[in-house]
């Protein structure tokens, strides 16, 4: 006996493409292609285009209780098979230990420093660190009452051309710090619970997130014109060798169907008549 299969949802074929729900909220995609532009506006064109991967994880005690939960923000920039150089790639991480009611936001690990590192060449001061880091803040929302682990800066984790950048990074998602001296190459972060954070939306302004099924469609659109254009001139170039040809095999035959055949020279031709018949009287 045959047995009728329901449809299964796309979202349930392909998980890592749809929206899903944490909690009863709608959580973004396990993947995402992000459109960076220039954030100074100094072209409408894209400067790049980076692959974003999200993995949270929940483990819980054998009788129900969280016992910790992580966040993995993976990220790849996009590039041609034969791009030049560097294509940059890593990871942004978070965590949360309710035994202590602490989360990192630098570390899967509540009780290691962490740090943040982004390493994707060309696409520096571009608001991509303020996307990451605004995902793991939010993630983090989910425990309002937690206190958030100390963040350490580092004088040799920046230089001087990218100190002060660095330092408001962190500062605008409410981390207030205590720097070790005026030049504030270093210092530890005050104490701060989640629900105090700052979620950034800055990125916006320069960032787009695009689906994985809409991006690859868009490609595959796009390839779709190329090969059609492509067509369109391979068919016109073949008419005009076909153009060619028959002009040298009976060039006379060919002048004269061109004249009779454009209505604008013919045209010339008759005011060139009605001058010559004016001139002869």
């Amino acid at each position: 006996m045959l047995i009728k299969q329901e449809p299964v949802p796309m979202e349930t074929v392909l998980p890592s493409f749809g929206d899903w729900k944490r909690n009863g909220e709608i959580v973004k995609p396990q993947i995402l292609v992000l459109e960076i532009k220039d954030k100074d506006g100094l072209t409408d064109d894209a400067l790049g285009f980076v692959l974003v991967e999200r993995h949270e994880s929940y483990r819980h005690y054998s009788d129900g209780p969280l016992e910790a939960a992580g966040i993995c923000l993976s990220f790849k920039r996009i590039a041609g098979k034969y791009t030049y150089g560097s294509h940059g790639q890593g990871y942004f991480l978070g965590g949360f230990t309710p035994s202590i009611n602490t989360v990192s936001l630098t570390s899967s690990i509540v009780w290691s420093e962490g740090a943040v590192f982004l390493d994707l060449p060309g696409l520096a001061g571009q608001r991509i660190g303020t996307y990451l880091m605004n995902e793991i803040v939010q993630w983090a929302q989910q425990w309002p009452d937690a206190s958030v682990a100390s963040i350490k800066l580092y004088a040799g984790q920046a230089q001087s051309d990218n100190k002060e950048r660095r330092n408001r990074f962190y500062e605008q998602f409410g981390i207030v710090f205590d720097y070790d001296d005026e030049q504030r190459r270093s210092g530890q972060s005050r104490p701060v619970l989640v629900r105090d954070l700052i979620t950034v939306e800055t990125w916006k302004k320069n960032i787009v997130e695009h689906n994985m099924h809409d991006y690859l469609g868009s490609i595959v659109d796009l390839n779709e014109r190329i090969l059609s254009d492509l067509n369109a001139r391979d068919r016109a170039c073949a008419n005009l060798i076909a153009e060619q040809r028959r002009a040298e095999a009976r060039p006379f035959r060919w002048a004269l169907g061109q004249l009779y055949e454009s209505p604008r020279v013919l045209r010339r031709l008759y005011f060139l008549r009605e001058y010559s018949h004016e001139q002869e009287q």
